[in-house]
């Protein structure tokens, strides 16, 4: 970690997604401060300078990842109008890069840690909502450029969506982590298009 003294947010996330790599190879249950320091090559001492415990770290690392992917998300939906637009927000969430294959499985670990916390599982309810929100403005457009029938509901094609895309990611991850990026494009590309079409 080269980053300037006095850049405290930077050396968080970067801490963070050392834990990140860490917890995407090793799991959440047996992973130790002291794993993620000899991964960093740093000391203990200079994460718990900058998270006074575990759970805090693997708290903003948690939430990192869901801010990083959720923010490529938005600026995709700011793009050319029309089911490109659709596209491009589906193809900004999907793990096409390391980066985004260890962000995914982190938050796999996650999910499995929250089957047994109510404040986790509220948690995870209050992101994909945001998710759903996102999928549901991006599909309500297509009525504008009429490849959206006026009588469907955009709140549940974007929530098909999301939850579809979701899906494809866990299963990347998880049992095929030699997916191709082009196959993952063209395979949520084809879908994404029958849950619009109806």
């Amino acid at each position: 970690m080269s980053r300037p003294r006095g850049n405290h947010r930077a050396r968080r996330d970067d801490i963070a997604l050392g834990a990140a790599a860490v917890i995407s190879e090793r799991g959440l249950e047996q992973i130790t401060l002291r794993d993620i320091a000899a991964s960093l090559g740093v000391t203990t001492g200079v994460i718990t300078h900058y998270f006074p415990s575990k759970q805090a770290l693997l708290r903003h690392t948690k939430n990192l990842a869901f801010d990083r992917s959720f923010a490529r998300a938005r600026a995709a939906a700011e793009g050319p109008p029309g089911i490109a637009r659709v596209y491009a927000v589906v193809e900004a969430v999907l793990p096409l890069d390391q980066e985004r294959r260890t962000l995914w499985r982190l938050l796999v670990a996650f999910f499995g840690s929250a089957v047994g916390s109510a404040a986790l599982r509220r948690a995870q309810e209050q992101r994909m909502g945001r998710w759903y929100d996102l999928f549901t403005q991006v599909v309500a457009a297509l009525h504008a450029t009429g490849e959206l029938s006026p009588s469907a509901d955009p709140a549940r094609v974007g929530k098909a969506i999301a939850l579809f895309v979701e899906g494809l990611a866990i299963h990347v991850v998880m049992t095929a982590p030699g997916t191709s990026a082009e196959w993952q494009r063209e395979f949520a590309c084809e879908n994404v298009r029958r849950l619009v079409a109806g």
